[in-house]
């Protein structure tokens, strides 16, 4: 069996895992995929669902074999702007809410701008809110400050994000092969 170039594999995974793609926004991320099928020569079409078909002929002796991915990966969507100018959210996908405390993220707006922002719980900081280290994290306790200077509804209006916009994801703590390459401290 002919061995897969693991650099060449690592690379084509960098690339696709740093496309945005939440559930119900993952055109980018096929269309890279389309790109990179063409250019290994391979035909592909997408079927009325927007996924992505690659029929490579087999040997006629040989047992078909069919392989399936999905390319989304979790995210939020804008639920509505809040009159401080934070954003309320709903989630695509399952993400674990507890986990995203904190977490930087991307809203991607109807028009194609892209603004950063920070997931965080509504009572943020132990020393102003005394709830702030058991306060449940849900949809209803925590929300999306933006990256810009915004200070009520219309600020954010005027970036042209609104509801149903996409919220993604964008982990910042590093995984354990990550701290063994970078020589980080376990506790980091």
């Amino acid at each position: 069996m002919k061995k897969m170039n693991e650099q060449i594999l690592a690379d084509y995974a960098q690339q696709l895992l740093g496309i945005d793609s939440p559930t119900g926004f993952t055109q980018h991320a096929i269309a890279w995929i389309e790109e990179q099928v063409q250019a290994l020569g391979y035909t592909c079409y997408r079927n009325a669902k927007g996924n992505l078909i690659v029929e490579i002929e087999g040997l006629a002796d040989q047992p078909v074999v069919a392989v399936s991915a999905h390319t989304d990966t979790l995210g939020l969507m804008v639920r509505a702007i809040k009159k401080d100018g934070k954003l309320a959210f709903t989630r695509l996908g399952g993400p674990c809410l507890p986990t995203l405390d904190g977490e930087y993220c991307r809203i991607i707006t109807r028009q194609g701008k892209v603004y950063t922002g920070t997931i965080l719980s509504t009572a943020p900081a132990v020393h102003v809110y005394k709830e702030a280290s058991s306060q449940e994290r849900s949809e209803e306790t925590m929300e999306v400050r933006i990256d810009e200077l915004v200070r009520n509804e219309e600020d954010v209006r005027q970036l042209g994000i609104q509801a149903g916009d996409i919220i993604c994801l964008l982990y910042t703590s590093p995984s354990p092969r990550d701290r063994q390459k970078s020589r980080m401290p376990s506790s980091a």
